[in-house]
């Protein structure tokens, strides 16, 4: 997600903010906003040209390749400036839903999005090691099965060899 994302979920919560009657009127937006601030920290890489960076490099009189060049001045101000940006309009908007709803209650949010999301991570994992378990339980059930089938039809060659070997004695006498 680029900047542009995360400004406008932040736009977006603050519109939402001055006419929600309770916080559960802008859950969608928070979480449009967690959401794009999660999705930013993991696409660092390849992130589109920002008009920040366009204005920043045409200013310093940076070419086309200082785009793609993460060190050059455009791209180091372009994210800076975003993250600043970012930084403002985010904490404006824990001021706003404090100022609504008490100090402390963005706060109170975030901490319990993050218990949240721990444990739906641990649900995941136990789910997985439970599909794993059930998985090698199966494996051990067909190999078992396997055997058995194996063991009976050894068995049953072993006694049908016997049987003809009486019945070709007795016919030899």
């Amino acid at each position: 997600m680029d900047p542009v994302t995360i400004a406008a979920a932040i736009a977006t919560t603050r519109t939402l903010v001055k006419s929600a009657k309770g916080v559960k009127d802008i859950a969608q937006g928070l979480d449009q906003l967690f959401k794009a601030q999660e999705d930013e920290q993991k696409a660092e890489k390849g992130k589109p040209k920002s008009r920040t960076q366009q204005v920043i490099n045409i200013r310093a009189k940076e070419g086309d390749e200082a785009f793609d060049d993460e060190t050059s001045l455009g791209s180091v101000a372009a994210d800076v400036l975003e993250k600043e940006q970012i930084a403002r309009n985010l904490k404006a908007l824990q001021r706003e839903i404090d100022n609504k709803w008490g100090k402390g209650t963005f706060k109170k949010i975030e901490v319990e999005r993050s218990k949240r999301i721990a444990e739906k991570h641990k649900k995941k994992r136990e789910a997985q090691q439970e599909a794993q378990r059930r998985a090698e339980e199966e494996e051990f059930f067909w190999k078992r099965i396997a055997l058995e089938t194996l063991k009976a039809i050894s068995l049953i060659i072993f006694l049908g060899g016997g049987i003809y070997l009486l019945m070709y004695l007795k016919d030899m006498q």
